[in-house]
């Protein structure tokens, strides 16, 4: 069934591409070419990056892999170029990392405490696999939103299985790779709170009772978010 999506969606590489698409390649230049400084003051370009940090080192990622592909793809002042090549290579990288939303449906629907059956379970990977929502928004129009719901949704699945820290330091990845996410932090705050620092989950290795343990918690939870954004933040200004 996934084999199937994937193929389906990859009929779609030479479909409707918006301005997104040359705006992700201008990306992978910047990030590939310039200084992390200048990554979000350089004029040269007239695609500056607007996603938060995390996303623009995803996309320094992807460009050591592009010149296997087209070096051309590379060059900022190269605009609107879209070889067959660099579609490609855009257009796989959003199937690969689609893939983490489809293992996260899985590993979420396989949970047995939902217990689910076969079909319920092949049912939800199915409405990941073939949604068309996503296919717009990321296989025609062009973006890695499948790649960032499948984060949001691990980091969901961690909180309901009682590993608050993992989820909130997974929460505050996908919030430094894009910023719409934000709108999320206040549920995650309240649930955090109450659950991990309030009445702790049973593998919490903090003490249980009294304000130091409540103290306790919350720096330690603190400490994790922190250390998300400095290290999405602090290499800019390095």
């Amino acid at each position: 069934m996934v084999l199937v999506g994937m193929l389906g969606k990859a009929l779609l590489m030479w479909s409707y591409r918006s301005t997104d698409f040359e705006v992700h390649r201008n990306w992978l230049a910047i990030t590939h070419s310039l200084p992390v400084s200048e990554w979000y003051f350089s004029e040269i370009s007239e695609w500056t990056l607007d996603y938060p940090p995390l996303f623009a080192w995803f996309e320094r990622l992807l460009s050591l892999l592009a010149p296997l592909a087209d070096p051309k793809m590379l060059e900022i002042d190269n605009l609107m170029y879209a070889s067959d090549a660099t579609i490609v290579f855009q257009r796989g990288t959003v199937l690969v990392t689609e893939l983490v939303l489809i293992a996260a449906v899985t590993l979420h629907v396989r949970d047995p405490r939902y217990g689910l059956s076969e079909k319920q379970q092949a049912a939800g990977v199915a409405l990941a696999v073939f949604n068309g929502g996503l296919c717009i928004t990321d296989h025609i129009h062009f973006q890695y939103n499948g790649m960032l719901l499948g984060l949001l949704l691990l980091s969901a699945s961690l909180l309901t299985s009682g590993r608050d820290l993992l989820g909130a330091f997974l929460f505050t990845v996908v919030i430094n790779m894009k910023h719409l996410f934000l709108s999320l932090g206040p549920l995650y705050f309240i649930f955090l709170l109450k659950h991990h620092c309030i009445t702790p989950s049973k593998g919490c290795w903090l003490p249980s009772r009294g304000a130091a343990g409540f103290a306790g918690r919350l720096a330690v939870l603190g400490l994790v978010v922190l250390s998300v954004f400095a290290a999405s933040l602090l290499p800019l200004y390095l």
